[in-house]
């Protein structure tokens, strides 16, 4: 056996294969664009052939102070990369989370970002610091979210490129910031907003509000967002927590997608939500496709002023049937959904009038029991649909 081992070629010990350097140069630039600036410089240690791909990141730049051991390292890495980038180059993306920046330094952010032509310009901030006016007349913005800053001062707003704006926990000083930063996106595309606050509200409600013409998507999870501007909106979220009171007014001549989070858990005005909603479906003309979710159920418990009989006459069918179920609507969705009398009237009017309706789906609530689910489908599987070719669903 000795002799036959002997026979055995010998395996050299290799070097290992250098896996890294072998990956190609568009994998290598896709797996930089995910990590945030100070990841990506750090792997030009990585090797020689990763050493000088960091720079092609120049024009996304992601900066997180959470990484840091403090503000002031934070900050010198910053100054540092400001220097060593070739400042011929645009900054396309700037992405900024801070938990404790100072206004001057927050301020030298945005002008680093402003200044090299920053088309998309994200801020998040920990602690409410004061938005630098300079942000809100950039020529070059396409994409502005803003995240825990306040605007206390809004003289000019000119945005004239900037077709992407988020706003959540942003503090207005005035209910006038928010109409100015708004009016001042003339082609604004997307608003979404959430948590909005304003310190010192309007004694009288704002008289000039027109709609946002160039509208096409909004997610709206606030009160201080005026329906008016969403006119001509033609996908809609909507997160209630309160009564809409003033989306009667107008009609939304170009809305085909309506998703709706009906939210009210101690709210009086709950009990009209099916009223609000049938309303609603009046002014959606051309409406395809309606998703209804009930975050939280109000009962009579919750609110004693108000009798079951009440809480029944809810819904209540429309004299004139709405114009989107006799001609568009193809779609609805109903989730969280209980065998309460109103919701069912409501499921059981949108099949017998929608006469191109293909699916109504039912996500039941996740508390009823095996016999409550099964009566609702027993009530609704009875129902007649006046579209051949609606199917009911439950999931």
């Amino acid at each position: 056996s000795m002799s036959a081992m002997s026979r055995r070629p010998r395996v050299g010990i290799q070097q290992k294969e250098d896996r890294l350097s072998g990956l190609p140069d568009v994998l290598i630039d896709h797996i930089l664009s995910f990590l945030p600036t100070k990841d990506a410089v750090a792997t030009s240690i990585l090797s020689k052939h990763w050493k000088p791909f960091w720079r092609a990141q120049q024009l996304k730049l992601y900066f997180d102070d959470r990484s840091f051991p403090s503000t002031f390292a934070f900050l010198q890495f910053f100054s540092s990369f400001m220097d060593m980038r070739d400042n011929t180059l645009p900054i396309l993306s700037f992405h900024l989370i801070c938990q404790s920046l100072s206004y001057v330094d927050f301020h030298r952010f945005a002008f680093e970002a402003i200044m090299n032509g920053v088309e998309n310009l994200t801020i998040d901030l920990f602690l409410p610091t004061r938005l630098p006016p300079l942000v809100l007349t950039s020529l070059n913005l396409l994409v502005l979210k803003l995240k825990r800053v306040t605007l206390n001062n809004a003289p000019n707003v000119e945005l004239p490129s900037l077709k992407v704006l988020h706003l959540e926990s942003v503090t207005f000083t005035y209910h006038e910031y928010l109409e100015r930063l708004v009016y001042g996106c003339p082609i604004l595309e997307e608003l979404e907003t959430k948590d909005l606050r304003v310190e010192i509200p309007n004694m009288y409600p704002p008289t000039d509000i027109s709609t946002i013409s160039n509208l096409i998507r909004a997610n709206i999870s606030d009160y201080l967002i005026q329906f008016e501007w969403l006119h001509n909106v033609e996908h809609l979220h909507l997160h209630l927590n309160r009564n809409p009171h003033s989306v009667y007014s107008g009609v939304f001549h170009k809305l085909t997608y309506l998703d709706i989070i009906f939210n009210f858990d101690h709210e009086p005005f709950a009990i009209f939500k099916w009223q609000w909603l049938g309303k609603l479906l009046q002014n959606t003309p051309i409406l395809q496709t309606l998703i209804i979710h009930e975050v939280s159920k109000v009962h009579v418990d919750v609110l004693p002023s108000f009798k079951e009989w009440d809480l029944e006459r809810e819904w209540s069918d429309p004299k004139i049937v709405p114009e989107c179920l006799l001609s568009h609507l193809t779609t609805c969705s109903l989730e969280n959904y209980s065998p309460i009398n109103c919701e069912l009237r409501f499921a059981k009017y949108v099949m017998q009038n929608s006469r191109l309706l293909s699916s109504m789906t039912i996500q039941s609530d996740k508390l009823l029991d095996a016999d409550a689910n099964l009566q609702m489908f027993i009530d609704l599987s009875s129902c007649p649909r006046i579209s051949p070719t609606c199917k009911l669903l439950f999931v």
